[in-house]
This record gives C-alpha cells, structure tokens and sequence, in this order.
C-alpha cells in the first residue's frame, strides 16, 4: 500500500533551532521567559490546593505567557475549536502550551500532562499511520498546530504532534529549545540587561 508520508524531523543545535524559529516568527527567547512564567507558576502550588494545581497554573500562566510575549502584529490570540493559542494567519500556524512529561529526549516522545480534546485532534491533522515510528502522514492544509511543551525539570521543545485519543502519538516537527538547565539563563534577558524571572505577570480581566 502507497503511503505518502514524511520522517519526523528533530533539530537539537541552537543554531539551527534560532534559524528554523525566525522562519517561524517566533524566538527561542520568547518561549523559554514563557517557559519560565509557567515554571514559577506552578511552584506556587501548596498542599492545600487541588491535587492537579501545579500542572493546572503552569498551563493557565504558560498560555497566558506565550500571548504576552507575541501577540501583536503577525500574531493573534486565537480559540478556535477550544484550543487556546496563538495563530499566524501569515504562515498559517498556532502555538498552544503543553505540560508534558519528559521534553527534549530522543528516546522518548513527549506525552501530555493532561488529555487533549477533539478539537486538537482535528487541528493535528490525525491520519490513518500516525502509529508509524519516527513517522507521520504528509499535511496539506489548513494550520499548523505547534506546541510548546514543557517538563518538570523546565526541558522545553516546540513541536508539532499528531494527536489521537487524547494524546500525543508521534512528533512530526521538534525543536530542542532547553534541556532545563541554567545555561539557557544567558538569554534571558530584557532590554535593560535585568533578568526576565524577576516579575509577576499581570492577569487583567477585559
């Protein structure tokens, strides 16, 4: 039987992540202080909150995060399908927030924390061979759903799964951004030189 399907596609060097994210319109260090908002956020958990509390606030703040950073020009917030992300009507892609459990490892192909719905299976373009390893089925149109993913340890990746039965069932495209350790802090900076993880993101309701 003839399937038209393509090899997952891993980029690893920071090089080529930072070439492949500008194709993208989107920064390395944008994702990782969203990274780190989602982070901080879930450390806020204590006992007395529900069992779910920490993934639940690094997800709100993560989301939150990422339309902070690059909402505004090319891109918009967008809700479609119950997704919540960002969209590029330019490149016709959107980025989402996803904890998962282990992000940047080759081994392993990263899971969500929590299940994803129906709407997120449509946008991932699920086909017939997603169990195929290390390969998905060739996407012709519509958007392309991306997430940022990020781990306990702060490992965080972009990438675009297919997604069935309320998970990720292979990668199609990842972006190694951070393997979670402090050497990614050197990026962090802002425009005065002070560090990015010394704030408190400002929920204001519309």
């Amino acid at each position: 039987m003839h399937m038209d399907v393509v090899k997952t596609v891993v980029i690893r060097d920071l090089w080529d992540v930072d070439r492949r994210l500008s194709e993208l319109r989107l920064t390395r260090k944008g994702l990782l202080a969203a990274r780190d908002v989602a982070l901080h956020e879930s450390a806020n958990a204590t006992p007395f909150h529900p069992a779910n509390a920490a993934g639940t606030f690094s997800y709100h703040h993560g989301t939150w995060a990422i339309r902070d950073q690059f909402v505004g020009g090319d891109w918009k917030e967008d809700r479609v399908d119950g997704i919540e992300a960002i969209r590029n009507d330019a490149l016709k892609i959107k980025v989402a927030f996803s904890n998962v459990d282990l992000a940047c490892d080759d081994a392993h192909s990263p899971k969500p924390r929590s299940r994803k719905g129906a709407g997120a299976e449509r946008a991932s373009g699920c086909g017939l061979f997603a169990d195929l390893p290390h390969y998905i089925p060739r996407q012709t149109g519509g958007y392309l759903l991306y997430y940022l993913m990020v781990d306990e340890r702060g490992a965080a990746e972009l990438t675009r799964p297919v997604i069935r039965g309320g998970t990720f069932v292979v990668p199609i495209e990842r972006l190694y951004l951070s393997q979670g350790d402090e050497d990614d802090r050197a990026i962090l900076v802002d425009d005065d030189g002070g560090p990015l993880d010394n704030f408190d993101p400002q929920i204001v309701r519309k």
